[in-house]
């Protein structure tokens, strides 16, 4: 069940960022997608610790999660929790730079 919950809030942020769409008005598309960019980059870095203590934990505990069959659930759910960190970095960047999510 937590894992259904965490799926239907990653899409539901991403529905919310409407995507890669977003809009400020009078910059130019080529603008808005460098900074569009500029804040996956951001997301990315910031995310990259996550990604590597969640491998470092799948490491440790993978054996424990195999033998249960819960290793598919763990994983997927820890990919789920660092794309919505992701997604919501950009989203606060985009705003912070006086963006709106767009169509």
């Amino acid at each position: 069940m937590k894992r259904i919950a965490g799926l239907a809030s990653v899409l539901l942020l991403f529905a919310c960022t409407g995507g890669s769409h977003w809009t400020k008005d009078g910059v130019a598309p080529a603008a808005a997608a460098k900074d569009f960019s500029e804040c996956n980059s951001l997301a990315e870095s910031a995310s990259r610790t996550d990604s590597h203590i969640n491998q470092d934990i799948l490491a440790a505990r993978g054996k424990d999660w195999q033998d249960t069959g819960m290793m598919s659930t763990v994983q997927q759910n820890y990919s789920a929790q660092v794309q919505q960190k992701s997604q919501d970095i950009v989203f606060r960047c985009m705003v912070g730079k006086g963006y709106a999510p767009g169509a």
